[in-house]
């Protein structure tokens, strides 16, 4: 199944670096770097979906950057911004990288858009040092909002049914005019645990983060309950390789 022209939009190439998940990895990649990663060589990390390379080219003062990505305009963007980036389907196609090349791989929502994600995960491992670093983050099909949401009949944030439109929403104007953003693979907490855990990674941290949503008072609720890593609407995990 190949779907690159759907990854060629522009609102897709895009890593948007003003969400609170983008600020919470920072601040756990450069604890990462700084206290973890503390060896005498300059760092190599690695961002699987790399986008446009907004968000990784932030560590290229401190680490050497590489990027991978399916859409050719966000390699040719990232490579503009300076990422050694390459263009590549980490569902199918192996890392043009040797093993044990990097100290951390990072993985910014992109695990629930792969066809193959055991495929993705065990070359992550492959390019990984030993005791490197796994940064993963997914949005929570158990989140307390689809929890909700599934009882009252209605399909779950962040899980699609069609490339074309946003089917099931309870809000009828947004399932119109939101585009969906190909979500094929939408982990729970323990799901995720299980997953890593088979491909031999132990996750040493993981932590919730809101979705940012649009009424003041679904924020609030979110922010309180997300707090709660299996209750969050975003899951993030820090993983080390064994």
């Amino acid at each position: 199944m190949k779907n690159y022209a759907f990854y060629e939009k522009t609102e897709v190439t895009h890593e948007v670096v003003e969400s609170r998940r983008s600020e919470t990895c920072y601040d756990l990649i450069t604890a990462l770097v700084a206290k973890r990663l503390n060896h005498g060589a300059k760092k190599r990390v690695l961002d699987i979906g790399c986008g446009d390379g907004s968000f990784i080219t932030k560590f290229k003062n401190c680490c050497t950057v590489f990027g991978v990505d399916i859409s050719s305009k966000a390699v040719e963007l990232a490579e503009k911004a300076g990422l050694n980036a390459y263009r590549l389907d980490i569902s199918s196609e192996k890392l043009p990288f040797e093993n044990e090349y990097f100290d951390l791989v990072y993985m910014g929502d992109v695990i629930e858009h792969l066809v193959n994600p055991d495929f993705a995960i065990d070359e992550a491992a492959r390019v990984m040092r030993p005791n490197g670093y796994l940064v993963i983050t997914t949005p929570n099909l158990a989140s307390w909002l689809n929890r909700m949401l599934l009882l009252l009949g209605f399909q779950p944030l962040s899980s699609e049914v069609s490339t074309v439109k946003d089917f099931g929403r309870p809000d009828r104007q947004s399932r119109i005019s939101r585009l969906p953003v190909g979500h094929l693979r939408i982990f729970t907490f323990r799901a995720l645990k299980e997953f890593l855990s088979y491909y031999r990674f132990e996750i040493i941290e993981a932590k919730g983060v809101s979705f940012g949503m649009q009424s003041k008072t679904l924020s609030i609720i979110d922010g309180v309950l997300s707090r709660i890593t299996s209750f969050a609407s975003i899951i993030i995990v820090i993983a080390r390789k064994n």
